[in-house]
This record gives C-alpha cells, sequence and structure tokens, in this order.
C-alpha cells in the first residue's frame, strides 16, 4: 500500500486519476451536444455520426476510467483479487469500444460517399424534374397551342371544303375528276345534266372517252393530257343530250403524287352548245338576209319581161290553131314562163318581200292532216307508207295555215325524193309543257344527210338533187317561214331518239313553234 502511495509516484497517480476522471466527463459532455445537434437536424448523416461516436467514446471512457480508478478502490479495500477478476472484462470492453469506433468511422466514411451519391444522383434527379416540369409546362402550352392550331386549322380545313363543295355543286359547268385510267370518280350536278346521266353512281367507273362524239378527238384530248400534263379550252363534240351533240371547251390538269407518278387529272368543261347554234343561227341569219335582199332585187327585175314575155304568148297563141305545131311551141313558152313566174314567186317568198300575215287560231295537227291526204296518193304510188303519232292533247296556236303548210308539203317532198319508193315516213307532233312549245317531226328512211352537209341544207341555192330537179330554195323558204312564226327548225341525221331510231329513220326534221293565243296576237 505504501508503494501504491508512493510519494515519487503520487503526482503520476494523481493525473491518471484526474485524466479519467476529465475522460469520463469530457465524454458526457460530448454526448450531450451530440444529442442537442442530432434534435436540431434529425436528418443530418454528420451529427449522427457525432452521437455515435460520443457514445461510443463515453463507453470507452467509463471502461478506460474505470480501469484506471478501480484499482486504486480494491486496492484501499484490501480487495485486489476483485480487481483481478475485473480485469479482463474491462479490456475487452476497452478493445470493443475502440472496435466500434473503427467500425463507426469505416461505416459513416461508406455512407458518406453513398450519401453524396445520394445527394448527387438527387440533384441531378431534381434537376431532371426541374427540365422535366419545364418541359412539362412546355409541353402543356404546346398542347394548349396545337389544340387551338388543329381546331383553327380544322374551322379552315372545314370552311376550304365547304367552299370547294359549294362550288362543285354550284357551278353551272361540268366539273369531273377521272382516275389514272381515265375513268370518272366523281362528277357534279351539273356535268350529270349535261351528259344526261340520272344518278352519280351510273357514270362513276365509266371512261370519259365513251362520251366523245369523235373518238380520234378523245384520243388527242388524252394524248395532249398525258404529254403536258394540261389541257386549256379544248373543244369537243360530246354524246349525252337528245336534241343533238353537246360542244364542250374542257380545261384539265394532272394530279400527281410526290414522285411525279399520275393519280389522275381534274378538269372542267363549259357547255358551248347554245353559244355554237347561236352563233351558226347569226351566221345563217345574215347570210339569208344578203341573199334575201340579192333575190328580192333578181326577183323584181325578172318579173317585168317575164310577165311580158308569158302574156305575148298567150296572145300569140290565140292566133294558131290548137293542134298546130306553132301552138304547141308557144305552149312550151308559156309553161317554162310560168315555171320560171313559180321560181320568182319562190325568190319573193324567200326574200320575205311578198309576206302577208294571215294568222289564224287553229289546230295544226288538223293542217298536218290536210297536207298528208294531198301527198298520200302520190306516195302510196311508190309504196312509201306513212307513220303518224299526232298528240291528242295539242293545244291550239295561231298560224299562217297557208304558209305552214308550204313548209309540210316541202318536207315531206324532200323526205319523197330521199326514199325513192318503198320506205317509211314519219310525222309527230308534241306538247312540251315546259318551255310552252309545239313540236312537229318529219322523218324518213331514205340515205339520210352527210355530216358535212347538215350545215348547208338550208342555205339559199344549195340541193343535193340532181340538174333540173330542185332549185334549192325549197329548205331556205321553209326556214324564213318558221323564223316568221318565232319557231326555229333543225336537222338530224341520224336521229337519237330510241323512238325514231326504232321506225329506222335515217333523217328527221324538228319544228319547234310558241304556243300563242288569240290575244297575244292581236297585240303583237
Amino acid at each position: 500500500m505504501e508503494e501504491v502511495f508512493n510519494l515519487p509516484l503520487f503526482p503520476v497517480y494523481m493525473v491518471d486519476y484526474l485524466g479519467a476522471t476529465v475522460m469520463v466527463i469530457l465524454a458526457f459532455c460530448a454526448l450531450v451536444f451530440a444529442r442537442r445537434l442530432t434534435r436540431l437536424e434529425p436528418k443530418n448523416i454528420l451529427w449522427a455520426y457525432f452521437f455515435w461516436f460520443s457514445v461510443v467514446m463515453v463507453v470507452f471512457s467509463i471502461s478506460r476510467g474505470m480501469g484506471h480508478l478501480l484499482p486504486y478502490a480494491f486496492r484501499l479495500a484490501h480487495l485486489p483479487e476483485v480487481w483481478d477478476t475485473l480485469d479482463p472484462y474491462s479490456g475487452g470492453l476497452n478493445t470493443i469500444a475502440l472496435c466500434g469506433v473503427a467500425i463507426l468511422t469505416l461505416h459513416y466514411h461508406s455512407t458518406a460517399v453513398l450519401i453524396n451519391r445520394a445527394k448527387m444522383d438527387a440533384l441531378s434527379l431534381e434537376i431532371a424534374n426541374d427540365r422535366l416540369r419545364e418541359a412539362h409546362a412546355d409541353l402543356s402550352r404546346l398542347n394548349q397551342t396545337l389544340e387551338q392550331q388543329v381546331e383553327e386549322r380544322t374551322h379552315d380545313l372545314r370552311l376550304s371544303e365547304e367552299k370547294f363543295r359549294g362550288f362543285f355543286e354550284g357551278s353551272k359547268d361540268m366539273i369531273y375528276f377521272c382516275d389514272a385510267a381515265g375513268r370518272f370518280s366523281d362528277i357534279n350536278e351539273s356535268g350529270l345534266r349535261l351528259l344526261g346521266v340520272a344518278r352519280r353512281q351510273d357514270i362513276v367507273g365509266q371512261s370519259l372517252a365513251e362520251f366523245f362524239l369523235d373518238r380520234e378527238r378523245g384520243a388527242q384530248y388524252r394524248a395532249l393530257l398525258f404529254s403536258t400534263g394540261q389541257v386549256k379550252d379544248f373543244e369537243a363534240e360530246f354524246v349525252g343530250r337528245e336534241d343533238g351533240p353537246l360542244y364542250l371547251m374542257m380545261t384539265a390538269s394532272a394530279i400527281t403524287d410526290r414522285e411525279g407518278r399520275s393519280l389522275g387529272y381534274q378538269g372542267i368543261a363549259k357547255d358551248l352548245t347554245h353559244f355554237k347554234k347561236m352563233m351558226e343561227q347569226l351566221v345563217h341569219s345574215e347570210k339569208m338576209t344578203s341573199v334575201g335582199q340579192l333575190a328580192a332585187g333578181v326577183a323584181h327585175e325578172i318579173n317585168t319581161p317575164l310577165g311580158i314575155i308569158l302574156g305575148y304568148a298567150q296572145l300569140l297563141e290565140e292566133d294558131f290553131e290548137e293542134q298546130s305545131e306553132v301552138h304547141e311551141t308557144l305552149g312550151i313558152i308559156e309553161k317554162q314562163a310560168k315555171i320560171c313566174r313559180r321560181i320568182v314567186a319562190d325568190l319573193l317568198n324567200f326574200s320575205r318581200q311578198t309576206q302577208e300575215h294571215n294568222k289564224l287560231y287553229g289546230d295544226l295537227n288538223q293542217c298536218l292532216e290536210e297536207v298528208l291526204a294531198i301527198v298520200n296518193h302520190t306516195l302510196n304510188m311508190d309504196h312509201i307508207f306513212i307513220h303518224r303519232c299526232l298528240a291528242e292533247n295539242l293545244p291550239n296556236t295561231c298560224f299562217d295555215n297557208e304558209r305552214l303548210r308550204q313548209v309540210f308539203v316541202n318536207l315531206l317532198t324532200n323526205a319523197h325524193h330521199a326514199i325513192g319508193s318503198e320506205g317509211i315516213i314519219g310525222v309527230w307532233t308534241r306538247w312540251h309543257k315546259e318551255s310552252d312549245q309545239i313540236e312537229i317531226i318529219i322523218g324518213d328512211s331514205g340515205s339520210g344527210i352527210p355530216q358535212d352537209q347538215l350545215g348547208r341544207i338550208f342555205d339559199p341555192f344549195y340541193t343535193t338533187k340532181g340538174v333540173g330537179k330542185g332549185t334549192g330554195l325549197g329548205l331556205s323558204v321553209s326556214f324564213g317561214i318558221i323564223q316568221d312564226h318565232k319557231g326555229r327548225i333543225e336537222v338530224k341525221s341520224p336521229p337519237l331518239e330510241p323512238e325514231l331510231v326504232t321506225l329506222d329513220m335515217h333523217t328527221t326534221f324538228h319544228i319547234f313553234l310558241p304556243i300563242i293565243s288569240a290575244s297575244q296576237e292581236k297585240e303583237q
């Protein structure tokens, strides 16, 4: 005991005793401060490390301090054997504490690395999240803008489609679309009416070339379209109307894809039929006026000497016996002078210088029947049969009976000459309520009229008959008489109506006369 508290070693023991005590106190102080830090920031890993490090140091300081203090206490109590028993446990506790410090330090290093990585990842995620939020905001704005743009584009597209559909259906011209093979894929209502088709599905799939009256003209249209990609102001005659050829002026362009492959073509066609007819009538009217004026002058100049020749021939006939040669010669002169006189009368009628308006309210069927009764015997002699189809409900109208009889006689005579013998002459009358007109049709089964002569048959002095068999004034005079009745006359060779074709009619003349009441005629 004396050795323990030996004076030279007393300072060392005191330092050891006080140091152990101070170490325990400082360890507890550090534990208290570490505890406060963890309470301030519970999620801070550094403060957590300091706290557990302080706990281990408290255990170590207590174990280490007790290892210095308890030996003195047991020795003073004369119980050294107790310390000898506890000494290994104290050393083991110290070792455990130091191992805990080492493990805690190593764990903190790994945890710190993971935390730094997690922080970096969290920072990256946060940055990505910020960018994602920005992108989401941009996408939301774009989506709103896109919806608005889509709505605006849809609205514009709907307006454009409505405008196109309105133009397509409302146009008076024919608008059509064809595929690459030239077959109709779509056509508007005006086109259906022009081509004489009732329903759109009846024409879809048909070739446009089938409606060309001249196949070569259709081939030219197709070749020009596929070689240049467009056709402009292309005039052609079409089949479709019952009242004659259909004249169309076509403008078309090819439809291609991005590679330039042909997908079809689109076009628009304007109806020139009425314009063509008006131009033809205008030219013909001007021609007739000029020739009529000339004919009137010639007729008046011939009438005077012709009357003198006829008068002297008749006077001389009285001076000779009827059976004498001179009397027969004078008879021939008189006959030929009368023929010349009739020709002059035709010229005057043609020039409309001797017209006398004597229009009465009557029945055109009766006028036709009277003419047919006159020519019936002559036609029967040549075995020509007359097919009548006169409308029973034909309304009365105002007309010049004598002059219309002259027209009907001219047309029937021409039909007789066209047939020669053994044939059919057809006569029809119709009432067109929608236009308030009467149509008279006179047709024959003769050889027909060549297409190159159809436009000239109403010209004065033009005839297809042999020399001495016609003056070429019959149809010209008839044309003028019908015009005086505010009507029109047309010729078709061959006709297009199935009823006329079935009866083997090769040429038909169509006379259209307006229905005029007696009161209207007086007003005129």
